[in-house]
């Protein structure tokens, strides 16, 4: 588990996953946990920290509610082993070392001023700043506050102050004064009557050779105090102004020892004269924002905490617009200390528009003649020229910055760098084999990073915003920091317009690229560079990876699979993933999991306009129905495989070969994987030409099964009316009655009655002139379970055995097992318990010889019932158990789950054991509700009430 409380609450699993904490109570309770982390909280303080002693009657009950939904959402497939243990009346929440940031942070802090007092300052600051880095924000600042947790929160906030003021001591003590600066200063901003800070910028000041600066930072404080308190600076403060005053020279730092301290040797033996070290860093961001992860990495390769030399090659790659540049930038300025002989940047120009790439030979002369190589002293053989470049940099400690690299041939000849120096890289292709242990993938922002920049520069620009339309933007950006800021410049010079504006506009698909730019800089032109790359390559793969990326922008699917992208291409597999891996190394497309693809929304739109621009309709069109045939193929064998008793729609022949699916489990497991995709790539199908609208009719009805055994109701119903709508639009009557069993059967898992009636009529009248006894079986089998739901048992009865004829006509066993349950059910609600055990045994016999354990356990259900209407308890919990065990063997769906919990709630509490009986209801209440069935709730309520009377 990792739990993050230094900035909002943050909360993740094992497996990195973030678990959502949606309540503010269910956060308050964590943090109140977290902040007494492996120490007992006893239930008064934990009400206390909840309610500032206005607690409700319920609060004892409420705080066991939020403990136990907490304990569930920790461990959600065993809540019993979540880290909550009930210690009295209280909890403590068990926490490993290194899964809490605020114990991280106080066991840093506590190392660090523990080597600070053991004379170690280097380490001492290298360990305190690890401990501040932690930090993302005032503490856990998405909880609401009560009175309690906010005197907790101030606690947290002049804890990290202290830390910071012993850090900036220990900077100060390495000479560092000039870097310590900027810090102090946001300090004394945000804090601005705490004198510690304050003297420790005078003094920073002062080392830089900045007196007058100094001198006027005391009269600011000086002014502050006076004004607002009535009072002068203390003692300490006024004794270092006069020394600033008197020029005391026992002020400056002793500069042989800071850099003794700093870099372990001493600079009075350099091996290069000091009067050349370059310092071309680019200035950095001055409101940088977010990338803590990423950050906190890079920081140990820059600049280890031990002490040992930093990496050779640290690399960041990533998607165009993705803030690679600002993130090195940032952490080069970070770690400049730990490289005091030079830091250089150069621009490889591996992605400016019209603008020649830095080639091998030029970098390496442009680095020669940067450390004092003249320029006709320049080997001209490149690999000559590197070894120059080494022997020169031989004993420094410099930071070589190359931005934007083309490829890891054009910095090739420089890697690895000297031993105490460092090349960091960005890129937009895949640098990892350049630093296999050392490289960020950089992605979108998170959103809580990128709501905080658009927040930050709203408020530089003078931008009125609400938080609802800050995070719409941020998700409308798709958390790209370039999109980001072209957002923020856009509102921020043009007074008239709102956040809400610009959302409008960027809510067009269409134009949310147009939007998406100011002046020179825009979202487009940045992801072209790495398009054109590709499209204008000599290398047939680069042209083919630039068709697959069109290809992959039309379509709709969220995250195809290697085996559906090779049917989009037409090519094998191998050669799809030739083709889809050279995207991914031009960072144009992500794979989260090993093959599987996805390309991120500003991505996308840029790759649909391109498809819509360059491949012709008749192209597009037959690649959608590629995909469309390889869905069909391996849903129409899953769904066999899953069940093969049922009556499954045809599959149309197509030339895709399946996946193939060895058994039901995996079957079952690929169409839950695919599901997203099946349902966007049949909507995005229906408005095709006729032939990809029939793939489109035949994929959604195939899916009917699958969707009413998983419980996915609205989708459908969705699914089966516009396949309805699309099937009556192509005149395709056959389709149209699949159709309309599938929206019937949706209304019933739905509790729509009436509207179940209504299609069901419709669809025996359609079958009957067709001339489809399969289908006529079918609605009269649904039409006879309506009945029976409506408690309409005679009319029930009529459908149930006009079923059974047709099904011993045309040999049909599935419908002849269905046809003897309703009867059955309907003998029970008629009042005829023997007639109805006498038939529900016949079907079960079937069923049985079938090896149909989905109808086993339908018909042993109903037989369960019987028997307690017959008042044989004993025989119909045997029975009912008995179904539940076929409906796990079956995967079978909530609907029949729920009910024979209810009836086994009636059988146990009829035998006397209670216990059991209130198990059973709140595990039937529990799937009633989140299935969402009002039929099943309202039965397992009425059981429940029962049982409440009688206990």
């Amino acid at each position: 588990m990792e739990y993050r409380l230094l900035g909002s609450v943050r909360v993740r699993d094992a497996e990195g996953r973030e678990i959502p904490l949606v309540r503010p109570k269910h956060r308050q309770v964590l943090v109140t946990l977290l902040v007494s982390a492996n120490r007992a909280v006893p239930a008064d303080h934990l009400l206390e920290h909840l309610w500032d002693g206005t607690a409700p009657r319920s609060a004892r009950g409420n705080l066991k509610t939020y403990v136990s939904a907490l304990r569930r959402l920790l461990s959600p497939e065993d809540p019993g082993a979540a880290p909550i243990e009930t210690v009295g009346d209280g909890y403590r929440l068990v926490v490993r070392p290194g899964e809490l940031d605020l114990l991280t942070f106080r066991d840093l802090v506590r190392q660090g001023r523990g080597m600070l007092k053991a004379g170690d300052v280097r380490q001492g600051e290298a360990t305190l700043r690890r401990a501040l880095l932690l930090w993302r924000d005032d503490p856990f600042q998405d909880v609401p506050l009560t009175l309690l947790l906010e005197e907790v929160a101030v606690g947290l906030r002049e804890e990290r102050l202290g830390v910071f003021e012993d850090w900036a001591d220990a900077r100060l003590d390495l000479g560092l004064h000039a870097e310590a600066i900027g810090p102090l200063r946001q300090c004394v901003r945000d804090h601005p009557l705490r004198e510690r800070p304050w003297g420790q910028l005078m003094l920073a000041l002062v080392r830089d050779g900045r007196r007058a600066d100094a001198l006027a930072a005391f009269r600011e404080l000086r002014t502050r105090l006076v004004e607002e308190l009535g009072v002068e600076p203390g003692q300490p403060l006024q004794r270092l102004h006069q020394r600033i005053l008197a020029d005391d020279p026992a002020l400056l730092l002793d500069t042989a020892k800071a850099a003794r301290d700093t870099t372990g040797e001493d600079p009075r033996t350099p091996p290069v004269a000091r009067s050349s070290v370059p310092r071309q860093l680019p200035s950095d961001a001055p409101h940088f924002v977010g990338r803590d992860r990423e950050l906190s990495r890079l920081e140990t390769w820059l600049n280890p905490p031990d002490g040992s030399p930093p990496t050779p090659v640290v690399a960041i790659c990533g998607p165009p617009g993705a803030g690679k540049s600002a993130l090195a930038l940032h952490a080069a300025h970070r770690a400049a200390a730990r490289f005091p002989d030079g830091q250089v940047y150069v621009n490889l120009r591996g992605a400016m528009p019209g603008v020649r790439r830095l080639d091998t030979g030029e970098l390496i002369g442009r680095l020669l003649r940067t450390f004092g190589t003249p320029g006709s002293e320049v080997p001209p053989d490149v690999d000559e020229a590197a070894s120059a470049l080494r022997t020169i940099l031989r004993g420094r400690r410099v930071l070589l910055l190359l931005d934007d690299a083309a490829s890891i041939a054009q910095v090739g000849p420089l890697l690895p760098m000297t031993s105490g120096s460092t090349v960091l890289l960005t890129s937009r292709e895949n640098l990892a084999p350049a630093a296999p242990a050392s490289h960020v993938d950089l992605g979108p922002m998170p959103r809580d990073e990128a709501v905080a920049m658009l927040v930050r520069r709203f408020r530089s620009g003078g931008v009125g915003f609400s938080p609802k339309a800050v995070e719409r933007l941020a998700d409308l950006c798709d958390g790209f920091p370039l999109a980001l800021h072209v957002a923020g410049a856009r509102l921020a010079s043009r007074s008239g317009w709102s956040p809400d504006m610009l959302i409008e506009r960027l809510e067009d698909e269409s134009s949310r690229l147009d939007e998406l730019r100011t002046g020179d800089v825009g979202v487009r032109s940045s992801i072209a560079v790495s398009y054109t790359a590709l499209a204008d390559s000599g290398q047939a793969l680069d042209r083919e990876a630039a068709q697959a990326f069109r290809l992959i922008g039309l379509l709709r699917v969220p995250d195809p699979s290697l085996e559906a992208v090779a049917a989009l291409l037409d090519v094998p597999p191998r050669t799809a993933e030739r083709v889809i891996e050279r995207l991914f190394d031009a960072r144009l497309v992500e794979s989260p999991t090993p093959g599987r693809y996805t390309l991120h929304d500003l991505i996308r739109l840029y790759a649909q306009e391109r498809g819509l621009d360059t491949e012709p309709p008749e192209r597009r069109e037959a690649a959608l129905r590629r995909v469309l045939g390889f869905f069909l193929a391996t849903a129409g064998a899953a769904v066999r495989a899953i069940d093969p008793h049922r009556l499954h729609a045809a599959v149309p022949e197509v030339p895709q070969t399946p996946k193939a699916l060895p058994d039901r489990g995996t079957a079952s497991r690929w169409l839950e994987r695919e599901r997203p995709n099946l349902l966007t790539i049949v909507g995005q199908a229906w408005d095709g030409d006729a032939a990809t609208a029939h793939l489109a009719i035949a994929l959604a009805l195939n899916l009917q099964w699958h969707l009413a055994v998983q419980g996915y109701r609205h989708e459908m119903l969705w699914l089966g009316t516009r396949s309805l709508e699309t099937a009556r639009r192509l005149s395709d009557r056959e389709s149209e009655a699949q159709a309309l069993a599938m929206v019937a059967m949706a209304h019933h898992l739905l509790n729509h009655d009436e509207e179940e009636l209504t299609c069901l009529h419709k669809l025996l009248d359609l079958c009957r002139e067709l001339g489809d006894a399969h289908g006529e079986l079918r609605a009269l089998g649904n039409l006879a379970s309506a009945c029976l739901l409506l408690e309409r048992p005679a009319e029930a009865l009529r459908y149930a055995e006009r079923q059974l004829v047709i099904s011993r006509q045309v040999g049909s066993p599935v419908g002849e097992r269905y046809a003897l349950m309703m009867a059955g059910d309907a003998h029970l609600q008629l009042g005829s318990a023997d007639k109805a055990v006498a038939t529900l045994r016949q079907a079960l016999r079937r069923a049985q010889e079938a090896g149909d354990a989905m109808h086993e356990g339908m018909t042993l259900r109903r037989l369960g019932e019987a028997y307690l209407t017959a008042g044989d308890a004993a025989t119909a919990r045997a029975h009912l158990r008995d179904s539940l065990a076929r409906f796990d063997a079956c995967a079978q769906g909530p609907q029949e789950r729920s009910e024979a919990l209810v009836a086994l709630v009636r059988s146990s509490r009829m035998l006397g054991d209670l216990d059991e009986a209130s198990r059973h209801v709140a595990e039937a209440l529990r799937i009633a509700r989140e299935s969402g069935d009002r039929h099943d709730e309202r039965r397992a309520l009425r059981v429940q009430a029962e049982i409440d009377g009688r206990s």
